[in-house]
């Protein structure tokens, strides 16, 4: 029987990533209490309290008073991840399921009245805050699973359920100003991605501490799980995206259905520079995403290598540090070039989802018939496919770059010394990921569209988990070494992995000439 409301709708279209995104969450849970247990406990984090003064360490993991419990233990080595990943998830389902819907014109039909535009706006409202509540209960079931305090395993999930329903609220305000969708998810990124190293200045910093006011990421925070608790802040997480949500709905109404609220003008001269061949369309269309990521990273770069400075002269005179470090298989962050190194295997990660994300939507437009009439009047489909691809690893090359100059300025104002050709080759180490992930995401592409994007961020989540967590829970060689981000290397501190980088661009470019092959093929049966 098929969907008989919006509601139905809607949640047809987020049902795939709200299972994957549980699964994961559940899995990092549990992965992150298992690491605990091996790394001996409680007892073995007895003086780690100086370790969570430190700003570097803050800015990295958040404001943690202690690590007596499992549960501390998980919020704090896995929350960057788990934070990140449930809002930027579910901030894109919101501007997928309203500003995309209009966009392809699946609305239409739906909102034909006022009445009818304000039920369907409510109804795929209702079935992402659905989302937010399934990752909040994961949540919550895997920390109470592993033993740890009910009180606290149900506050932090009920954080988690309102860090997702902010990122939503985010997601639909975009949608209601920016078209088309690519735009509108472009934006409510951007805020998220503000919001989070606003989060980063507060912890790293006394007088920047009021910003953790400012965001969802600090009222999380604020909450204190297995630290202080202090539920009033569930107040703000829950109570704010609702109410955002709800003066969303005047906005939504005073504006024709498929058109944003700021719409520029008709009059206005066209702009076909780079429109000519898929080439330059690839580079237009990738643009403004191009520029919001290296303005994030950019910044990023500056406030983690400002911060070097700090950890590494603590580390210095604590002993303990060392000692607790090496059990992690962190040592070498206890030093400039290790934790400059740190900084490049945690952007190979990020990097990774950028290209998948920027080649997948290719399939999104293969499957909303976006190409019907660019291919139709002749363009080449695998120049189509190529030219993305290319424009792509373009991307990541400048993001380097500018990550690069970023931390060499940032190390060097913190009062250390680095030089560019370090902090360049540790940016650049990063991105040898890069020609195997394009490779599967082409192939990918080609074979599922629909899911493709969704199907990859799993495996690199589960393989950067892997990579992190692996050798500290003593799991089997083979396992660790099935782990993509396994073989980046802590460049500057360590010598690149050539061999690695080798077998990735051979095993990339076999993926990416079959998803040619196969995209090519698929446009031939259609």
């Amino acid at each position: 029987m098929g969907p008989r409301t919006a509601l139905d709708v809607t949640w047809r279209q987020v049902r795939l990533s709200t299972a994957v995104m549980t699964s994961l969450l559940v899995a990092m849970v549990a992965l992150g209490v298992a690491s605990y247990d091996v790394s001996g406990g409680a007892s073995a984090m007895v003086g780690t309290l100086a370790l969570l003064r430190n700003p570097a360490f803050r800015a990295l993991y958040g404001n943690f008073s202690s690590l007596s419990t499992a549960g501390a233990f998980v919020l704090w080595k896995l929350g960057l991840i788990v934070t990140l990943a449930v809002s930027l998830w579910a901030a894109l389902a919101a501007t997928r399921v309203t500003r995309g819907a209009e966009d392809v014109g699946t609305w239409d039909l739906l909102v034909s009245g006022t009445a009818r535009r304000r039920a369907t706006l409510g109804q795929s409202v209702a079935a992402l805050a659905a989302m937010g509540l399934a990752a909040g209960a994961a949540v919550f079931a895997a920390l109470a699973l592993s033993g740890q305090h009910l009180v606290d395993c149900a506050l932090y999930g009920a954080g988690i359920v309102g860090l997702a329903w902010c990122a939503q609220a985010v997601g639909v305000a975009a949608s209601q100003v920016l078209a088309p969708r690519r735009s509108a998810s472009q934006a409510a990124l951007g805020v998220i991605g503000v919001a989070y190293l606003a989060r980063m200045v507060a912890d790293a910093s006394a007088s920047g501490a009021w910003l953790r006011d400012a965001t969802p990421f600090g009222w999380l925070e604020e909450l204190g799980a297995f630290q202080h608790r202090q539920p009033l802040w569930l107040v703000p997480l829950l109570v704010a995206p609702v109410l955002a949500v709800a003066m969303l709905g005047p906005l939504a109404r005073r504006r024709d259905v498929g058109r944003a609220q700021w719409t520029r003008s008709d009059r206005a001269a066209a702009r076909v520079g780079l429109l000519r061949t898929p080439w330059g369309f690839a580079w237009r269309e990738l643009a403004s995403t191009i520029l919001v990521w290296l303005v994030v990273t950019a910044i990023v770069g500056l406030v983690i290598g400002y911060l070097t400075n700090a950890l590494v002269v603590f580390s210095r005179r604590d002993p303990f540090l060392d000692r607790l470090l090496a059990r992690w298989h962190l040592a070498l962050l206890a030093s400039v070039h290790g934790y400059v190194g740190e900084i490049g295997a945690t952007l190979a990660f990020g990097v990774s989802f950028f290209v998948v994300s920027a080649v997948a939507t290719v399939g999104g437009d293969v499957v909303a018939g976006r190409l019907d009439l660019p291919l139709g009047y002749g363009a080449d489909r695998r120049a189509w496919l190529s030219a993305t691809v290319v424009a792509t690893a373009g991307a990541t090359l400048l993001i380097a770059l500018t990550t690069a100059g970023a931390t060499w300025i940032g190390v060097g104002a913190g009062g250390s010394s680095l030089s560019f050709a370090a902090a360049l080759g540790a940016m650049l180490n990063a991105i040898s990921v890069v020609p195997l992930v394009l490779g599967a995401t082409t192939l990918a592409v080609a074979l599922a569209p629909r899911v493709a994007q969704v199907i990859l961020a799993a495996l690199l989540a589960l393989s950067y988990l892997t990579a992190v967590l692996g050798p500290a829970l003593h799991w089997p060689r083979p396992v660790v070494a099935a782990s993509l981000y396994h073989y980046v290397r802590l460049v500057p501190a360590e010598a690149p992995n050539w061999r690695a980088t080798a077998v990735f661009a051979a095993l990339g470019a076999a993926a990416f000439a079959a998803g040619l092959a196969r995209f090519r093929s698929a446009d031939l049966v259609a």
